[in-house]
């Protein structure tokens, strides 16, 4: 099988682009939206895949100049992240990729703190009973973007308790 018929190379190579333009590399966005529209066309029961998509599908919205451009590819990534959700609402990576796209969506236009802070409480649920579950390091990014989302729906209570509960993991460091 040659380079770009092999999932599993492919798979690779999407994730590396995706994790360069959330870095900010454009060039690299398009590349893994290319490589990840073909993956799901392929693989169409693969959650994983379709999580991978629907948050590329954000960072091309990102990119883009117009704002009804912007808003309308956003709408599809969040879908797509959605429906990765419904297929596999177990996975740890899914629940992550949905939950920083929503956390950096205005919510005035996409409501999308809701489910944010049920992704990463849902996480941080789940790393209460394994430790093993998620790094440290995730835990804490986890730590900061949930009291984000409490700050954008308008609680900061949650919030306040997030960060003190985020100080104490980080003096623990």
């Amino acid at each position: 099988m040659g380079k770009d018929t092999d999932p599993k190379k492919l798979f690779k190579e999407a994730i590396k682009l995706h994790q360069k333009g959330v870095d900010g590399d454009k060039r690299a966005v398009k590349g893994a939206y290319e490589k990840f529209a073909k993956l799901r066309v392929k693989e169409t029961d693969n959650a994983l895949i379709e999580a991978y998509y629907g948050s590329t599908l954000a960072l091309l919205a990102r990119d883009a100049v117009q704002p009804l451009e912007k808003a309308e590819i956003a709408q599809q990534g969040l879908d797509a992240l959605d429906k990765a959700i419904t297929m596999d609402p177990n996975h740890s990576r899914i629940r992550l990729l949905r939950a920083n796209v929503c956390v950096r969506l205005p919510e005035a236009y996409f409501q999308s703190m809701k489910p944010a802070i049920e992704d990463f409480t849902f996480l941080l649920d789940r790393y209460k009973e394994d430790s093993n579950y998620l790094s440290k390091k995730q835990v804490i990014e986890i730590l900061r973007n949930l009291a984000t989302a409490y700050q954008n729906t308008g609680k900061p209570d949650e919030a306040k308790s997030v960060l003190q509960r985020l100080a104490k993991l980080e003096r623990k460091k």
